[in-house]
């Protein structure tokens, strides 16, 4: 050995005592040094093993439980070293093509592949997705690509440093699920100190056994947004200014040889996972995410499936977290249960870089308490934020663009906007929010964002909040353009910035069709720039008399034939024709055609097909229900609510925020340009 390898461990083992931020005094830090030669720990050589995962489904074999067409080779680990390499990696082996069939299983249409044994045949040996016409190859892999990818396997609680270039995959793995689930003492902190990881067969990172911080919830009925798991088992730490990358694949859903419901008589029994691993930095466990004193740590996630995914919870303390990935970004699992929330830190997410993907997705809730979060989705299909239990923006910066938008909700308590634009808008062009006077007070430009780098794509939705907006304060908003001032990551300093220019400002055109405000008289509540209804007849069912729309979904809730499944709206003839009848109700001058309801996607073109509640012209008022005055709102004009409600006006620059979160708020350009 060199005298120069020989200098730098020892300042490895010398750095070992020294106690980063974030870790207790308590701890012993071990250093990992990794080389795609060798595997250090503590300035040692760790072992290798020879061995090796295989799966085979043409085959029985009774080694693994539930799975029979798995089994190893090799010298099996002796069980009693911290970290080892073997090469027993989990990847999808490659089976014929023409052994797939393509069947709706878990609510899905998906390409399976039957055991052909005979004593086996009736059960799914393991499923890929539907990506186009052709089974997806590139999901599987051979031995000796998975041969290519070795695994450094971590199986005693501790604290681990991290650093050195790998090409594999890290396991960290401390017993059984069963006894490690509810054990406070398997956990493992990883600090990750300029560590670049790169698996090309399966996720480049797995927490696959530790300590579960919330090992009730299968016990409670009831779930909410919040949630604490400091003391999570799965831990990260992003040690100050490091770089930090990891690159990896998924492992795509296998299944076990036993049915959730033998009775079952579904053409298709389900069975129980065995595994699926769809992150490139993927926690069977609650992970929770931080930084040390400065949170100036980066990690990189660069991810072939899913970005960072858990099984159940994540947070994100401090640090800096960016990602790109061909599916969702950042995703957490259990249906209903999970809870991502973000107290602090950046994260950047560029997802959908395949054929679909949320920025953030949680199956339950989304937090949003503090830190910067900006989040680009699939333009086509999918949502900046993703949360099948309710966004809560309750501070921090946040800028999330995508198609289909799934918008803060209306309890959270920071200011925010959700906007829906007429047109395709241009990601790498600036979003900028002033004052009434001209003042900037909030600005992001996504063409100097490094984790968006070439990736810039259309949007035609956006929610952005920030600490600046007030309830009660009027807004401008405008797109593309240069802004003067200091920008860190795309985000400006609005302190730095002394102005802008070539931006198109945005209108205001309309709201909702998910919440309105109450009908009833307008007035100071209203939005500047209102004017009343004029001349509408008294309003059919589902809508308020005062001028202003109550309910709007009231009018298509009894229809039989008009259904709304994740925002898609589909609409029989017969349906048609009796929302055709409600409208000529309110406008017998109408020229709407029954073919064209048929035809809508989604209730933004529905209202927009109509006019939307509140702006159908008629004759002269009702006696009590004048037009209101320009400006003002008035009795019978645009009803109190302000941002949030339908104005039959002209189209105005002004955004008024008389609430914390406006629900939906059309917007196009203005012809002229800042």
């Amino acid at each position: 050995m060199n005298f120069v390898r020989k200098l730098w461990l020892i300042l490895l083992i010398a750095a070992a005592v020294l106690v980063p931020a974030a870790v207790s005094a308590d701890d012993v830090v071990r250093i990992i040094v990794l080389s795609n030669e060798t595997v250090l720990l503590d300035g040692e050589a760790v072992p290798e093993y020879d061995y090796a995962w295989h799966a085979d489904p043409g085959v029985v074999h009774d080694e693994v439980k539930n799975a029979p067409a798995e089994y190893y080779t090799g010298t099996k680990p002796s069980g009693d070293d911290a970290v080892y390499v073997a090469h027993d990696i989990f990847y999808y082996p490659e089976v014929p093509v023409d052994g797939f069939r393509m069947v709706f299983y878990d609510d899905e249409m998906e390409w399976v592949y039957y055991y052909p044994v005979e004593e086996y045949s009736e059960y799914i040996w393991a499923n890929l997705p539907i990506r186009g016409d052709s089974v997806p190859t590139a999901m599987m892999h051979t031995e000796a690509d998975a041969w290519a990818n070795p695994v450094v396997h971590i199986t005693q609680a501790g604290t681990y440093e991290l650093s050195g270039t790998w090409q594999g995959q890290i396991w960290v793995d401390l017993g059984d699920q069963d006894d490690t689930f509810a054990d406070e003492n398997a956990k493992v902190t990883l600090i990750l100190n300029g560590v670049d990881v790169t698996c090309t067969v399966a996720p480049a990172l797995v927490f696959y056994s530790v300590y579960e911080a919330d090992n009730t919830w299968e016990e409670r009925e009831n779930y909410g947004p919040e949630v604490d798991i400091s003391n999570a088992g799965a831990h990260i730490i992003i040690a100050d200014d490091s770089e930090n990358n990891f690159t990896g694949a998924n492992v795509y859903r296998m299944l076990k040889t036993k049915y959730k419901d033998d009775n079952s008589t579904a053409a298709v029994k389900e069975q129980k996972k065995q595994r699926k691993m769809d992150g490139a930095f993927y926690s069977y466990q609650s992970m929770l995410i931080e930084g040390q004193e400065k949170g100036n740590g980066v990690l990189n996630v660069i991810a072939g499936n899913e970005g960072l995914d858990t099984e159940l919870h994540l947070t994100l303390n401090s640090g800096k977290v960016h990602i790109q990935s061909q599916d969702d970004g950042m995703n957490v699992n259990e249906d209903g249960v999970s809870v991502l929330t973000v107290n602090g830190g950046e994260l950047h997410i560029v997802a959908g870089l395949g054929a679909e993907g949320d920025g953030v997705d949680s199956n339950g809730y989304l937090v949003i308490n503090g830190g910067v979060v900006i989040s680009a989705a699939k333009p086509q299909s999918d949502s900046g934020l993703d949360s099948d239990r309710g966004s809560y923006v309750n501070g921090g910066y946040v800028v999330a663009t995508g198609s289909t938008m799934d918008w803060a909700e209306s309890d959270s308590k920071q200011v925010t906007m959700n906007l829906q634009f007429a047109a395709d808008q241009a990601s790498d062009e600036a979003i900028i929010v002033t004052d009434q006077d001209g003042k900037v007070i909030f600005a992001y430009d996504p063409d100097k964002d490094e984790t968006a780098g070439a990736n810039n794509r259309g949007y035609r939705g956006a929610v952005i909040s920030s600490p600046e907006f007030k309830v009660g304060e009027t807004y401008h908003v405008y797109v593309g353009g240069d802004v003067e001032g200091t920008e860190m990551d795309g985000l400006y300093d609005i302190a730095t910035v002394t102005g802008f220019s070539g931006s198109a400002r945005q209108v205001y055109t309309g709201t909702d069709v998910r919440r309105f405000g109450p009908g009833g008289p307008g007035g100071p509540g209203g939005r500047p720039g209102g004017m009343g209804g004029p001349g509408m007849p008294p309003p059919p069912d589902g809508m308020e008399p005062g001028g202003g729309p109550g309910d709007p979904m009231a009018m298509f809730e009894n229809i039989e034939g008009f259904t709304m499944d994740q925002g898609v709206v589909s609409v029989t003839e017969d349906a048609a024709n009796e929302i055709l009848n409600k409208i000529r109700e309110m406008n017998p001058q109408s020229e709407v055609t029954a073919e064209q309801i048929m035809a809508v996607k989604d209730m933004r073109e529905l209202f927009g097909l109509i006019g939307g509640p509140g702006r159908i012209p008629g004759g002269p008022p009702p006696e009590g229900r004048p037009g209101g005055e320009n400006g003002k709102g008035g009795p019978g004009g645009f009803p109190g609510g302000g941002f949030e409600n339908e104005n039959a006006g002209p189209a105005s620059a002004d955004f008024y925020m008389n609430d914390t979160v406006n629900a939906f708020s059309g917007v196009t350009d203005e012809t002229e340009q800042r």
